[in-house]
């Protein structure tokens, strides 16, 4: 299902938002860097919940996102979490496992970009675009599915890994159930 922006658009809209975020950082300097993450408002996250585990990347795992980013995996696949390496991990989710990452693109006021289509929150996998096969896909079997919204005045991309390309009604309702729990950043 489409979500008003296609996967050439959003992939390019995040590569520009990384790199641009890299440059300012170099720019910047490592001590700018740190007090713009500081004083930034934090990255969506998750309500804690038996069966999964919540966790920021770190800045070695993700230089230029682990301030803006925050990962939920199934309890049981939490070596898919060390160390975060997107797309790499994947391959050792366990066939029941899910993967999901929710990441604050960045401010839709101070945006290079037009904001991300708007959406109701909690938001519904339902509506999420589904990619059975992508560049990059590490393996046959992961399912992805994606999410770029705008929400409290920030972009939103969120994403959905399932090690199965049938996820059943309990392994959807799982996902549900999970992403009915992720808060967004604090209103801009």
């Amino acid at each position: 299902m489409s979500v008003g922006v296609d996967s050439e658009q959003m992939s390019l809209r995040l590569a520009l938002t990384l790199g641009l975020c890299a440059l300012l950082s170099a720019v910047g300097g490592d001590a700018a860097a740190s007090r713009s993450a500081s004083v930034a408002p934090p990255p969506p996250s998750f309500r804690p919940a038996t069966g999964w585990i919540e966790r920021r990347p770190t800045r070695s795992e993700q230089p230029d996102a682990f301030a803006s980013m925050m990962i939920a995996v199934t309890a049981g696949d939490l070596a898919v979490l060390r160390p975060f390496a997107p797309f790499g991990g994947l391959e050792r989710l366990r066939p029941r496992g899910i993967i999901m990452w929710a990441t604050k693109i960045g401010s839709v006021a101070r945006s290079l970009f037009p904001p991300f289509p708007h959406a109701s929150w909690p938001l519904r996998l339902a509506t999420f675009r589904l990619d059975r096969g992508w560049e990059g896909q590490p393996a046959p079997n992961i399912q992805q599915r994606l999410r770029a919204v705008s929400v409290r005045g920030w972009n939103l991309e969120v994403r959905v890994y399932f090690a199965t390309q049938h996820p059943d009604t309990k392994l959807l309702a799982a996902a549900q159930a999970q992403l009915d729990r992720l808060l967004p950043p604090a209103p801009r």
